[in-house]
């Protein structure tokens, strides 16, 4: 089986768009005729599922959330994975969602669980969400699998909504800012300096630094463009090198408060697993191992498995976990309470909410204090823009008024 894009038309002509699977070309048409479609254009998609080729289908934040949540429904109504599947590809929702569940619809029908066609894809979900739904495979409940995940991907949804939202107000009015800044600096600023030539003295220093900085991207933006391109594509580069990204990663983790955050945020994901993993009535070592695959970091990724080591070898869970350093105290202990009364699923849940609930009131203080932050950058901008073109004028205005109390005409020397 195979996903085909089509383009066809109904009976009255109107154009219809959108991704089917079926064995070949000629299949994908019968179907199409079958639905009362004329099909115009029939074209294979290329896949990478877990062992085609590369897939176009990439979907956003959001779109995984949505994604997420309609498996969970569809599934909680037993209805079984090719109909969900089934489900998402006839939706309403976006042209990449049908078209990734054209290409995980035709990986199950080859045979292979959705977690290995989801883990292959390019659907962009982290490591923990495929060992979570692996997880949930082997225990025959996916769909309580895949309502938790739809939740937790919910509020990362919310959270980035909500800073969002409170960078709208700034980001406008940092545009008109710009705006209203290059019009003084290109229009109003050599007027003034024009008519302050006459007087024969030098302008402000704060005035010449904003003019020649002002020329100078004027005369260079080309370059200065191409420079930040260069930077942008060097540094994704270099990311991408293990040395740098540990010593990237630890200045980062040195920072007061983003540091802090990231932290939480490994945390949050590596308890959510935990709790996802161990409601799916599944052993501590498969916990444990997928939980693992949350981290990024190299130092805290070493430490989980180290955990991983240590519970195999017999070790309790609520002893192995004190290694990992991102862990804060009260989840120790609510895995350690959860551990000593049978309950370690629902301590693990609790503990993850927990986290996820400082996370979240820390995004919002942020959220908060973006605002008046970018507000105050924005206004200094402007001021030193504005005082730029106004000591001229107050100087030139002092020098108008020494020659009307001298009684000598402008432009005259002596």
């Amino acid at each position: 089986m195979q996903p085909f894009s089509y383009i066809a038309y109904d009976q009255k002509g109107q154009r219809k768009s959108g991704t089917l699977v079926a064995e070949s070309e000629r299949a994908a048409f019968d179907e199409l005729k079958a639905q009362g479609l004329m099909a115009a254009e029939i074209n294979a998609k290329a896949r990478r599922g877990a062992g085609g080729g590369r897939s176009g289908a990439r979907l956003d934040a959001d779109e995984r959330a949505i994604f997420t949540r309609q498996m969970a429904v569809l599934l909680d109504a037993e209805l079984p994975v090719e109909a969900a599947l089934d489900a998402v590809i006839e939706s309403e929702g976006s042209r990449a969602m049908r078209a990734y569940g054209a290409e995980l619809k035709a990986a199950t029908l080859e045979g292979y669980p959705l977690s290995d066609a989801m883990e292959s894809g390019r659907g962009g979900f982290a490591p923990y969400y495929t060992s979570s739904l692996r997880a949930g495979e082997s225990s025959g409940d996916l769909a309580a699998v895949f309502v938790g995940l739809a939740d937790f991907l919910e509020a990362q949804s919310q959270n980035r909504a909500e800073i969002a939202t409170a960078l709208v107000y700034p980001a406008f009015v940092a545009a008109v800012s710009l705006l209203i800044c290059v019009v003084l600096v290109t229009n109003v600023a050599p007027e003034v300096v024009a008519m302050f030539e006459v007087s024969g003295k030098p302008l402000p220093q704060l005035t010449q630094v904003v003019l020649g900085t002002s020329d100078w991207v004027l005369a260079n933006w080309k370059a200065l463009g191409l420079g930040i391109v260069v930077a942008v594509v060097a540094g994704w580069a270099l990311l991408r090198l293990p040395g740098v990204r540990d010593r990237v990663d630890r200045v980062l983790l040195r920072l007061p408060f983003f540091g802090r955050l990231r932290r939480m945020s490994m945390a949050g994901q590596y308890l959510r697993t935990l709790a996802v993993v161990l409601g799916s009535r599944q052993t501590v070592v498969n916990a444990v191992t997928g939980a693992a695959d949350v981290l990024t970091v190299r130092m805290f990724r070493d430490q989980a498995d180290g955990i991983v080591t240590a519970v195999k070898q017999g070790e309790s869970l609520s002893g192995a976990v004190r290694r990992l350093a991102v862990l804060p105290p009260v989840a120790l202990q609510l895995l350690k309470v959860g551990e000593q009364g049978a309950r370690l699923a629902q301590m693990s849940e609790r503990a993850a909410v927990l986290v996820e609930t400082w996370l979240a009131n820390d995004r919002k203080r942020i959220a908060s204090i973006l605002d008046p932050v970018l507000m105050m950058v924005v206004g200094v901008f402007v001021l030193i823009v504005v005082l730029a073109i106004l000591l001229p004028i107050f100087e030139l205005q002092s020098v108008v008024i020494s020659w009307e109390s001298l009684d000598v005409p402008m432009g005259t020397s002596g």
